[in-house]
């Protein structure tokens, strides 16, 4: 099978013309999805729509209704030349009449000459996304004669390329086995979902920070993770290990990789499997040749921000050949690349200065890279004031370190970015646990603990999964819990010498979510509306006077955590709308996070049951009030009594449930007992349950269906 031309084999000149546009866009402005039939652009234009809060526009759709025909019925009746020339008429006529706020899909049907321009014009100032698929699927969807398949496939692939300025590879895949239920396709469509509206997000520049972790960027130790292309592409490919504590993943690609012609296919089926499995910002980091042609490497970078990555490195290029990279980079970050024979020297960044602004003048660049070669460990000093130095006069974060086995304790001690690698190889590479090590031995990473507190908190997992999760990154921290009774005794651990000292930070646990408040110096926004505080963490000002003040501060992580499963679980067809509906289940600091998470996706209309009404009608009191004085009058949290009750009429179903009891009665090791309404769970299109609870023997009676 004949490998599909793509836009490499366009002529190199093609670098100084034809610009894609500066990927920069009005924050309304109209998505295109185009590609082939079956690659799946009505349902990411579904899941666009949903999301962005956008008009959908099929395009089929709107031809039917102008001819009263389908596309293909249209042709067989009248002629392909017919039908090209209806085509190219609403193709204009939508692409005039909805510049902003829609998202159009089904364009493309036929690589017609005629609409390269017209679609060619459009992408200079929205965001035309060529929907990619793998191309067996789409031979096995199409059907016909394989080596027509073949022709209509390199027709199409060119010219999809050539019109659009985005490259997204759909691999949600239907249910292979009858087996395989409806919920299971749901959930790999709702996967390709968050990463298919990242990818849009990122389009825009409003890719969301990850909460809680570390700016990439930032001097606090961060590590990219290295991971060549063909790894991805190997028979033992352990995707867990991607997302074991880095805070960045550098795909890189040698000059065989990018001057391969099937590239662009490999990569952006790439960017989508590193997507569904990190939350972390991603690199695309090519190599340049020497001994080969420089426009291959620089045509390759024009291609790299087609799959919107978080940043990507840079070679020194012409003036020219700068600003045409900085133009069309979009919200794209660039790291500057600078590598030299000799040891990096802290009394050598004098005349690198003058030198890395020339050869990167017309390019913006957030991050520099500075690599040295051959080092001895004495090295190692000097390396980082040179890092210092470069850093205080360029202002921006500098990535330095000698890039030899010797070395390796450069890397160690860089601050932003240091490279790591899956495992430890021998080379100046060290894996992740290798490097956290490191650091710790240096007393570079202090020894942390933490503690979960509550009345009955000795089944929690907590201390289980953090100690496991600090092993595996090797860090040195450690988790337990502490079982009391009384409030007091949280007042006495704030009295310990030991908060501050050895222990860092406190979990608290049931009962004592919202009478902790009064114990707090300062109390994040989100724990504050909630009214509940789950993790305090001990910190300190530093006075006038330089005296070091301690101060409390509470954070609600409990929140994150529910509506970050709510959003994971909750299939496309159950997208949050206006009269979308909620059932929360208990009336304690869980339910209240509970009810702060569903508000936050925008859920407006909530019920919560708990067998004690008076507590359920405390919260309800709590958020309707709260509702008010944000001015949210659409907000509506009423109260259910009882099991027996019907559901409230005029509300539909809840798609969105969340138990927030216990799992045993506190002091006691009897289990609570669930009990809910079958006819509160009949929602024809399903939804999702989460239970937030300290232990899995959590007994459900026969009322319960979930």
């Amino acid at each position: 099978m004949s490998a599909a031309p793509s836009i490499f084999n366009s002529s190199t000149a093609d670098l100084h013309q034809g610009a894609p546009g500066c990927r920069r866009y009005r924050t309304d402005a109209t998505i295109l999805l185009v590609g082939f039939i079956g690659a799946g652009k009505k349902t990411l234009g579904f899941i666009a729509s949903a999301a962005l809060r956008r008009r959908f526009i099929d395009f089929e759709a709107v031809f039917r209704t102008k001819v009263q025909t389908s596309p293909q019925e249209f042709t067989a009746a009248h002629g392909f030349v017919r039908y090209r020339e209806v085509e190219i008429e609403l193709c204009q006529e939508l692409l005039t009449k909805h510049r902003n706020g829609c998202v159009i899909a089904g364009l493309g049907v036929t690589a017609s000459l005629a609409r390269p321009g017209v679609l060619g014009a459009f992408s200079q100032h929205h965001p035309v996304v060529y929907v990619r698929r793998d191309k067996a699927d789409l031979q096995n969807f199409l059907g016909g004669d394989p080596d027509r398949f073949n022709r209509i496939f390199e027709v199409g692939n060119t010219f999809f390329e050539s019109i659009s300025n985005f490259d997204f590879f759909n691999i949600t895949q239907e249910p292979t086995h009858q087996a395989e239920s409806k919920v299971h396709a749901s959930l790999k469509l709702k996967e390709i979902e968050r990463v298919f509206v990242a990818f849009l997000y990122r389009i825009f520049g409003q890719a969301p920070k990850q909460l809680f972790s570390a700016d990439a960027f930032s001097e606090a130790h961060t590590y990219s993770l290295h991971v060549p292309l063909d790894y991805l592409e190997g028979n033992n490919l352990d995707l867990e290990t991607l997302d074991a504590g880095a805070d960045a993943i550098s795909v890189l690609l040698s000059y065989k990789d990018y001057a391969h012609p099937g590239v662009v296919d490999r990569l952006s089926r790439h960017m989508v499997t590193l997507r569904k499995h990190t939350r972390v910002p991603i690199i695309v980091d090519a190599s340049a040749d020497a001994h080969k042609p420089a426009e291959l490497y620089w045509r390759f970078l024009e291609i790299a921000l087609r799959v919107a990555p978080d940043a990507i490195t840079a070679w020194p290029g012409s003036l020219e050949v700068n600003r045409r990279i900085n133009s069309t980079k979009g919200h794209c970050n660039i790291i500057a690349l600078h590598h030299q024979p000799s040891p990096l020297e802290g009394e050598n960044y004098a005349s690198l200065i003058p030198f890395i602004r020339a050869s990167f003048e017309g390019m913006d660049f957030e991050a520099l890279r500075l690599t040295g070669g051959h080092s001895i460990a004495e090295d190692t000093l000097s390396c980082l004031v040179f890092r210092q130095k470069v850093t205080n006069a360029l202002n921006i974060p500098v990535i330095a370190y000698n890039d030899c086995p010797e070395g390796r304790a450069s890397i160690i001690l860089n601050p932003t970015l240091s490279p790591v690698s899956l495992c430890s190889n021998g080379g100046s590479k060290l894996s992740m646990r290798e490097a956290q090590r490191a650091l710790s031995s240096l007393s570079l990473r202090r020894n942390k603990c933490f503690t979960i507190v509550g009345q009955d908190v000795r089944l929690s997992l907590s201390p289980a999964m953090h100690n496991r999760a600090y092993h595996s990154c090797g860090l040195p921290h450690t988790y337990a819990y502490r079982q009391i009774q009384d409030f007091c005794e949280i007042e006495d651990i704030f009295r310990e010498p030991s908060f501050g000292g050895l222990l860092n930070g406190i979990t608290i646990s049931l009962p004592f979510k919202t009478d902790v408040l009064r114990l707090l110096d300062e109390v994040s926004p989100d724990a504050k509306d909630i009214n509940a505080v789950n993790t305090v963490v001990l910190e300190y000002r530093i006075e006038s006077n330089g005296a070091k003040t301690p101060f409390y501060h509470g954070y609600n992580t409990d929140y994150i955590g529910i509506k970050d499963c709510i959003y994971r679980h909750l299939s496309p067809a159950n997208a949050v709308r206006d009269v979308t509906t909620a059932l929360i289940i208990g009336a304690g600091g869980m339910a209240r996070a509970a009810v702060y998470s569903c508000y936050q996706l925008g859920v407006r209309h909530m019920f919560v049951y708990n067998r004690t009404p008076s507590n359920a009608q405390k919260l309800a009191r709590y958020y309707n009030e709260w509702a008010r004085s944000k001015g949210d009058g659409s907000f509506h949290l009423d109260v259910i009594n009882s099991i027996d009750d019907p559901w409230p009429s005029d509300f539909r179903l809840p798609t969105i449930v969340v138990s927030c009891i216990p799992g045993r009665h506190v002091g006691t090791q009897s289990p609570v007992e669930l009990l809910i309404s079958e006819k509160w769970l009949e929602s024809r299109t399903g939804g999702v349950y989460v239970e937030v609870s300290r232990c899995s023997t959590l007994e459900h009676k026969s009322q319960t269906k979930i």
